[in-house]
């Protein structure tokens, strides 16, 4: 997929109060949500500025919605519990509004760009296809594009990596590999945010 036409865009986001809470020992629950709605705003905006049109934020948090919004994205309140009933929440949306692929991306990617962003896209076959992001430790998703955007499971948790290339390959659907620093740096310790802060990046 050279182009984002087609493609809708999903940004989960926990509510405010449990946000980063391995970052309990350096940061202060206002410090947590700060730095929480800094990372969304930058993935926000590394996906508007690959020009995918349609942003979808969902979460229970209002002041995460409101500032969804006011960052161009298109604010949803979760109604469900839990990260994979969220994404699906915004799948459904997106197959409502007619999605011929769908984006999903984590808010806690502090150096994500465009570049990443269309790299991913880049992945996407000509029929049914799944592109995946592994985390630092190929452990986690990290980013998640699947065409059509009812053809894979969601499975985000431990291990999630393996399980969405597992079921892919199970139902025979074409699966690649997007590995990049910056897609695979997911920011959740002390130690992760100290690297943040020596990149120059954010200012926390």
């Amino acid at each position: 997929m050279s182009e984002a036409t087609g493609v809708y865009a999903v940004v989960p986001v926990k509510d405010l109060r449990d946000t980063k809470s391995r970052l309990a020992p350096v940061l202060d629950p206002g410090a947590r949500a700060g730095l929480t709605l800094y990372m969304m705003g930058r993935v926000v905006r590394a996906i508007l500025d690959a020009g995918v049109v349609d942003v979808c934020v969902v979460s229970p948090d209002r002041m995460v919605l409101e500032e969804a919004s006011r960052r161009g994205a298109t604010p949803l309140v979760q109604e469900s519990r839990g990260l994979n009933p969220a994404l699906e929440e915004g799948r459904r949306r997106a197959l409502e509004l007619g999605a011929q692929a769908l984006l999903v991306l984590p808010a806690d990617l502090p150096l994500l760009d465009a570049e990443d962003v269309l790299a991913v896209l880049k992945e996407a076959g000509e029929g049914p296809s799944v592109a995946i992001s592994p985390d630092g430790a190929r452990s986690g998703t990290n980013a998640l594009l699947i065409q059509p955007p009812d053809v894979l499971h969601f499975a985000f948790g431990t291990d999630s990596f393996e399980a969405h290339l597992a079921t892919a390959r199970r139902r025979g659907i074409g699966v690649s590999v997007c590995k990049r620093p910056h897609l695979a740096f997911d920011l959740d310790t002390a130690g992760d945010l100290a690297h943040l802060r020596k990149t120059g990046v954010a200012r926390q």
